[in-house]
């Protein structure tokens, strides 16, 4: 008996703590904004993007931003490939995708930077 008072307490007192830290703690959450992309769409021509980056970006749905969440599914129909188009092939020397994979990826940077050119500077809600 004079052992399980203090398990008991010790226990309670985790169980409080980790009942306060996820009831005031927040769920983590995914949400790049359009310059972080272009920073890693054009890692991804310069070599600079790590893998894992890559495919975090290309697994989780971007539900903050349409346009954004756009840009990524046809970066996933590049590294899936698509209708009429097969997937891009994977790179040497550092580079995640061959030639014509960055020409593509190029290309849907180029759109993501016209995008941005056109953001509103100020948003009102």
């Amino acid at each position: 008996m004079a052992e399980f008072v203090p398990v008991f307490v010790f226990t309670l007192i985790l169980l409080v703590l980790l009942v306060v830290f996820m009831s005031f703690g927040r769920l983590p959450a995914y949400r790049p904004t359009r310059r972080q992309i272009r920073e890693l769409m054009a890692g991804v021509l310069d070599r600079t993007t790590s893998v894992e980056g890559w495919e975090l970006f290309l697994g989780l749905p971007i539900s903050h931003d349409p346009e954004l969440e756009t840009i990524r599914r046809r970066c996933v129909a590049i590294h899936e490939g698509s209708e009429g188009q097969r997937a891009a092939g994977g790179g040497l020397d550092g580079y995640l995708y061959d030639q014509d994979g960055r020409q593509r990826i190029a290309r849907v940077l180029a759109d993501l930077d016209e995008l941005i050119r056109k953001e509103p500077i100020i948003r009102e809600f």
